[in-house]
């Protein structure tokens, strides 16, 4: 078992790391952190799925507003209201708040990943490290997109193949479904849990 010492200091460490780099971030930066964060006001505003504004025309718009995350999927506006509703304000740093819990978690779930595959503490270590030094993708870390929720996903997902059972099928699931509602090629990720199950049922 991992020190839990240990992963609570990477979960500081990320959320430091990733709270420093948004200090900096005065805006969404670009249109689809834009477009996550403004759903995420509509849905702080409790207007729903709504878009008073044509972001593009893919969806066909006739008038306004109309249907938003038409497109792009609506986890991260959702959590971006969230975010919002506990600060109770509709600001970008409110908006931002699941976000940075969010960087924080994904060195915890790296670490514990690598020590369940390694069994090596160093190694584990090292690899949490990694996830919290991650280079060109630390800044997209604590801004309103979906490169956070599907990393802290991802990591998620091979942590519960490592189980077995009914309750191994139901997480893969719930996690299949949360990855496509964080990005159109999430429904991928449910083929892939039939696949596990199917091979892990053969392989029983």
């Amino acid at each position: 078992m991992l020190n839990w010492r240990r992963l609570l200091i990477l979960a500081a460490l990320g959320f430091l790391i990733s709270g420093g780099i948004a200090y900096f971030q005065k805006s969404p930066g670009y249109m689809d952190a834009d477009y996550y964060f403004a759903g995420g006001i509509q849905l702080a505003n409790g207007k729903g799925f709504t878009a008073p504004y044509l972001w593009n025309y893919m969806d066909n718009p006739v008038s306004l507003p109309h249907p938003s995350h038409s497109y792009w999927m609506p986890l991260a506006s959702i959590i971006a209201a969230i975010g919002m509703k506990i600060a109770g304000q509709n600001t970008w740093f409110a908006g931002r708040i699941i976000f940075l819990i969010i960087a924080a978690s994904i060195p915890v779930i790296t670490s514990t990943l690598a020590f369940s595959i390694s069994k090596r503490r160093d190694l584990a270590l090292i690899s949490g490290l990694l996830a919290i030094f991650a280079g060109y993708y630390s800044a997209f870390m604590p801004i309103t997109d979906t490169f956070g929720i599907y990393m802290m996903l991802g990591g998620v997902f091979f942590l519960i193949v490592q189980k077995q059972g009914f309750w191994m099928s139901l997480g893969l699931g719930v996690v299949a479904g949360l990855m496509h509602l964080t990005r159109a090629d999430g429904i991928y990720w449910l083929l892939i849990s039939f696949l596990v199950i199917l091979f892990l049922t053969l392989e029983c």
